[in-house]
């Protein structure tokens, strides 16, 4: 289902709820040709009142898991702001430290932070893993930090602060990593997809009129909504819905805007070489 999310949100709509109007307009079709399912007509009410009762649980099953992926997500992005807030304030803790060793650190950790938003980040969005290029340049960073001394007592209770916010540089990033892997329990899914089939199973009772075939394909369309919200929010860092990397990018602009860091550099241009 990865595939999924490198599709426009567009493309991901179209292919599940496509999918799953196809499927059970298929099913009915079966159904009704080689009248599999025949009932007399109180048996066909009671059937269309089991179907009430089906939907409104298979609907109380999609709210909790909707529910659900949607907490991960707004935790994903909370995840997020705090590592990017983290950077900001330790960022600033080094550039007050004024030493070599500090200095060292801070230009780690931009180089870090910019990794992270033109490197990682595309790369957690494809195939949902961390890069090992950023992962040791993050080492590089917590390294450094923790080799710089200090000089006077000023310099002691600063590199408290600074050990603090690079402790929680690594809780931070741990966290956004296992949230790779988060998603909605099989178990859950199974269920749904369990309820949501024997709900149009019972509507195949229905005779082939136009207000049926009506009926089956909006209830058919609403699950297939339903199922691309979840999907959509399922994996916080995968796809076009994915938490974004902004907060970073903001830490990284606000400290190259007020002096903290140093504007990047363009990439060296190529000499032309001379004509023969």
């Amino acid at each position: 289902m990865l595939f999924l999310y490198s599709l426009p949100s567009t493309g991901m709509a179209a292919i599940v709820v496509g999918a799953i109007v196809t499927v059970v307009l298929a099913g009915y079709a079966v159904a009704r040709r080689f009248a599999l399912i025949e009932l007399d007509a109180e048996q066909r009410a009671m059937a269309v009142s089991m179907v009430s009762i089906i939907t409104t649980i298979n609907s109380l099953l999609v709210a909790f898991a909707a529910i659900n992926v949607w907490d991960t997500y707004n935790a994903a992005d909370r995840t997020v702001a705090a590592e990017a807030t983290a950077a900001g304030e330790l960022a600033r803790d080094l550039a007050a430290f004024d030493s070599s060793a500090a200095d060292a650190a801070a230009a780690a950790l931009h180089t870090y932070l910019v990794m992270v938003v033109h490197e990682e980040w595309p790369r957690m969005q494809r195939v949902g893993k961390p890069d090992a290029h950023t992962e040791q340049r993050f080492d590089q960073m917590f390294d450094l930090a923790n080799r710089i001394r200090p000089l006077d007592s000023r310099q002691t209770v600063l590199l408290g602060e600074v050990l603090m916010r690079v402790n929680e540089m690594v809780k931070y990033r741990q966290q956004r990593i296992l949230t790779l892997h988060a998603a909605m329990p099989n178990t859950l899914w199974g269920v749904i997809l369990i309820v949501s089939a024997l709900s149009f199973a019972l509507l195949y009772v229905l005779p082939a009129t136009p207000f049926n075939l009506a009926l089956i394909t909006a209830w058919a369309i609403t699950i297939g909504l339903a199922f691309f919200f979840l999907l959509a929010v399922d994996r916080p860092f995968a796809g076009e819905f994915s938490v974004s990397a902004d907060p970073l990018q903001h830490t990284i602009d606000t400290l190259v805007a007020n002096g903290t860091w140093a504007p990047p550099q363009p990439p060296p241009q190529p000499v032309p070489s001379a004509a023969p």
